[in-house]
């Protein structure tokens, strides 16, 4: 009996074990090609994303996680989708390469990802040198997918070179494929390919930026005669770039500082002046470009990254550089995705020993990073539960708090008190709006923020008009904390113990105080009652901008 129970526990213990034993990457890659072949190209990204999870050094996982996570980006009809999905794609397979660089198929997926994305991501490079290591890996490769490998990566290959235009490259990489692969379906495409090109006279040179044009400026003209008398000289290469610039011929400007940086990689100068150009190109907001391309501003938006990347790559150290990227990469769309990086860079000038200046503007765009960080939920919100309790707040909360007044409800004589606050801090301010007579002595408060209702003595937040009303008559228009944006409030012309104030020159004052900052302001207008209609604007300072008061008789 004895001997049974064990048996039983044994087994028991065995079944547990295989239950909870998880699938090793290559089943799960397996299910996923499945489901990827049967159109389910979502759930095969949901499957992995669990065979990464479960399986952290498997490069196989997120090597196919990152080719459909990519597939996915083809697939959407949403730039700014597509966008996210394609850097997700590169940060899945920079991590398969990084867990096993022999992994040839992370360096083919890469290499295909990165000549078949915009050029403006500026990942072609680095696709052409991931496509020819992953040949390298397959032809040396004993397995029985290594021929199908170095087929897809000689084929991709020879489409960059194409991209290019590199003639000669597409060829030499359409003989290895003849060579390595004779008598497969693959070669005899090569080689049809092959034919063809040697048939046809190819499309024409794209012309030297650095070459004497049309159209330029007598100062242009005179740096590429010097150039062309001497060739070696870089410098007048990137004098060239800077003149056209400095014009504003920015089409012109980028091809010549491109040709430059060709000739000299790593000047960070360069890099910035290219990334600066690509924003004035930018500026110029939408006009017929938009009708041929689509998708040209996003373009440049990627430019400008892509060279400022470069910038802080050839300059490291250079904090003015890590700032200029951190901001303007906080300011870009996030399907660049820029975000981390930028505050990233934003946190690094933030703790530097760089100047105040430096410092102060890393500060701001952190704040900014967080402002945008917490609208992501919003968004998100709004865009996936759109007929939800939490949207409805959404609405509400994003909503400018501009309420219409309507002069015809109110009874008249009134001043109507129109104003901004124009701050925000962790809290709503501390907000009083009061009347005044032409001596200064106290006539009635028209709007106090609860806490400095309330509070009376204890606690003092707005001392002027503490002082001056000392808490009288201010029960009946306590109330809830107003935050920034604009408000209107309307004052009946009567003192705090509710008479008619008499014909004169009264002030209205605002006084708003801010927690936990300490930030204060108070403003002040006059505006005459009793004789005819008139209106008096104030407008100073940052806390309370905006001061406009109107009588109605």
């Amino acid at each position: 009996m004895r001997l049974l129970i064990c048996s039983c526990v044994a087994v028991s213990l065995l079944l547990c074990a295989g239950a909870v034993r998880a699938k090793e990457p290559g089943a799960y890659v397996a299910e996923a090609k499945l489901l990827s072949d049967a159109g389910d190209l979502a759930g095969a990204v949901a499957l992995l994303e669990q065979a990464v999870a479960e399986h952290p050094k498997s490069s196989e996982a997120f090597a196919y996680l990152g080719l459909y996570t990519g597939m996915s980006a083809g697939r959407t009809g949403d730039m700014m989708e597509a966008g996210r999905l394609s850097m997700r794609s590169f940060e899945l397979l920079d991590t398969a390469v990084a867990l096993d660089p022999g992994n040839p198929d992370a360096h083919l997926f890469r290499g295909i990802m990165g000549i078949n994305v915009p050029e403006f991501m500026g990942k072609m490079d680095g696709g052409m040198q991931d496509l020819q290591r992953a040949a390298q890996l397959y032809f040396g490769s004993p397995t029985k997918a290594s021929p199908d490998g170095l087929t897809t990566s000689l084929s991709m290959l020879a489409q960059g070179f194409e991209k290019r235009g590199d003639l000669e490259g597409q060829r030499e990489a359409l003989r290895q494929i003849v060579t390595m692969l004779p008598g497969s379906d693959a070669a005899e495409r090569a080689q049809r390919k092959l034919d063809e090109l040697a048939g046809a006279h190819g499309a024409p040179p794209r012309p030297d930026p650095l070459a004497p044009a049309g159209g330029d400026s007598e100062a242009v003209r005179a740096l590429k005669a010097q150039y062309a008398g001497n060739p070696s000289d870089t410098a007048l290469a990137l004098a060239i770039g800077q003149a056209y610039f400095a014009e504003g011929a920015h089409a012109r400007a980028r091809e010549a500082l491109k040709a430059y940086v060709g000739m000299r990689p790593g000047d960070a100068e360069a890099y910035l002046l290219l990334a600066q150009n690509a924003g004035a190109l930018a500026e110029t907001g939408y006009d017929e470009k938009i009708h041929e391309d689509t998708n040209y501003r996003s373009g440049l938006a990627f430019e400008v990254m892509n060279w400022l990347d470069k910038a802080v790559a050839a300059s490291p150290g250079d904090l003015g550089l890590r700032l200029m990227r951190g901001t303007v990469g906080m300011q870009m769309p996030f399907f660049l995705g820029k975000q981390e990086q930028s505050t990233a860079d934003l946190e690094t000038v933030a703790a530097s020993d760089a100047p105040d200046s430096l410092r102060s503007q890393a500060l701001f765009y952190l704040g900014v990073a967080g402002q945008r960080e917490a609208m992501r939920y919003w968004i998100d919100v709004a865009k996936r539960y759109p007929d939800s309790e939490a949207a409805r707040l959404v609405f509400e909360q994003m909503r400018p708090a501009v309420a219409r007044f309507d002069e015809s409800a109110v009874e008249r004589p009134f001043v109507k008190i129109d104003f901004v606050l124009g701050f925000r801090d962790d809290l709503p301010p501390q907000t009083a709006v009061w009347i005044e007579d032409d001596r200064e002595n106290y006539v009635a408060t028209v709007y106090v923020s609860g806490f400095a209702g309330f509070v009376r003595e204890r606690q003092v937040t707005l001392p002027l008009w503490a002082a001056v009303s000392k808490f009288e008559g201010v029960d009946g228009v306590t109330g809830a904390s107003i935050d920034v944006g604009h408000h209107v409030y309307a004052w009946d012309c009567t003192d705090h113990e509710g008479n008619r104030v008499p014909k004169g020159t009264y002030t209205v004052r605002v006084e708003v105080s801010h927690w936990p900052s300490g930030l204060y302001q108070n403003v002040a207008a006059k505006i005459d009652v009793g004789k005819k209609d008139g209106s008096t604007l104030v407008e100073e300072g940052d806390f309370v901008p905006f001061l406009e008061v109107t009588y109605r008789k």
